[in-house]
């Protein structure tokens, strides 16, 4: 990007310029968040009283990659505004922060920190010689210890049955196998602000092999609940809509009995603990060979939000027999088994 035909539009010259709070800038790959960054540190260097030293700038980035961009568009940024500007003393300020920008704190987190703890290693009593492990023997570090993990877990009565059925029929080298990606994801893992809350989150999760039973499976019958109440609510309405208008017409008893009525009764059995017969009455719906939508005999809007929301009310209840507490073969064959192996990854 050429950064002297940057064309800011007013959210971004609003980022650029806003002083006194925190600003987020968030936008999809490729729109200029870093063009965007670059200028806000250079608005602020620009500016003697508010920052007269480009070194007492702090920009930090994930990648070396990202960091050098960073750099590169600062210095950019601040020639165009050294060419452009028309004051003898900025010019002079500017073209001095441009010598200073080699020595910015401009750099990835890692290595940040790696400089601070450097810098003050007596007072953490840690050997100066201290050194950053690098991605290779990352690599070989966590092969040996998830080979001693899964030593240890064959010892396990509470887990050496879902490892068998884990490994059962895999390919277990660590350099291309199943193994290799465990490491993958602990990779990823490690690149995920709370762990923790992760994997509770995925152990909530793997306990689907027994729905019925867990929070999550009384968390899945409550929004089932909730979106059969909001489905009658919805036809409910149409039907109101259309007793208004007056029409002397059926439609309003037609989807009583085709429609009200089935769901109607699977809310019953929910309220009566018969979660059973209630996932029957929705995977088992029969629905007339032709529902008619739009009342016959009524036009104008009105008869536009009736077919509108009974097709939605409809639509939704056919959906719910796609939620998999209410897949037979989900429950039965798939849920236990990753279910279990889930768990043993974790």
């Amino acid at each position: 990007m050429d950064e002297r035909t940057i064309k800011w539009t007013e959210q971004q010259r609003r980022a650029i310029s806003r002083r006194g709070s925190d600003v987020l800038v968030t936008a999809s790959a490729g729109t200029g968040k870093t063009a965007v960054l670059s200028g806000r540190c250079v608005d602020i260097v620009s500016d003697k009283s508010i920052c007269p030293d480009v070194r007492n700038i702090l920009v930090l980035t994930f990648t070396d990659a990202a960091a050098e961009q960073m750099r590169s568009r600062i210095a950019e940024q601040l020639r165009t505004a050294f060419l452009k500007s028309g004051s003898s003393e900025l010019r002079q300020h500017l073209r001095h922060q441009l010598v200073l920008l080699g020595g910015a704190d401009i750099s990835t987190i890692h290595s940040f920190c790696k400089r601070l703890i450097t810098e003050h290693f007596y007072e953490l009593e840690l050997d100066p010689t201290f050194g950053i492990i690098d991605s290779d023997e990352q690599s070989l570090l966590k092969t040996e210890v998830l080979e001693k993990t899964i030593d240890w877990a064959w010892g396990q009565s509470h887990l050496a049955s879902g490892l068998e059925q884990l490994l059962r029929r895999r390919d277990l080298r660590t350099n291309d196998g199943f193994l290799a990606k465990i490491i993958q994801l602990s990779n990823f893992l490690d690149g995920v602000i709370s762990r923790n809350d992760w994997c509770e989150r995925a152990s909530l999760l793997a306990e689907a092999a027994n729905p019925f039973t867990t929070d999550l499976g009384q968390r899945q019958k409550q929004i089932v609940a909730e979106k059969l109440r909001n489905i009658l609510d919805q036809i409910r309405y149409a039907q109101k809509l259309y007793e208004n208008e007056n029409t002397g017409g059926n439609w309003a008893a037609k989807w009583e009995d085709t429609f009200v009525k089935p769901v109607s009764k699977c809310i019953e059995f929910l309220k009566a603990g018969d979660w059973q017969r209630c996932a029957e009455g929705i995977i088992n719906f029969q629905k007339p060979s032709k529902f008619e939508y739009k009342p016959r005999g009524l036009e104008g809007p009105i008869a536009g939000v009736i077919k509108k929301t009974a097709q939605n009310a409809k639509n939704a209840f056919e959906g719910l027999s796609n939620l998999a507490i209410l897949n037979p073969d989900y429950m039965d064959k798939v849920s236990g088994a990753v279910g279990l192996q889930t768990k043993v990854v974790i």
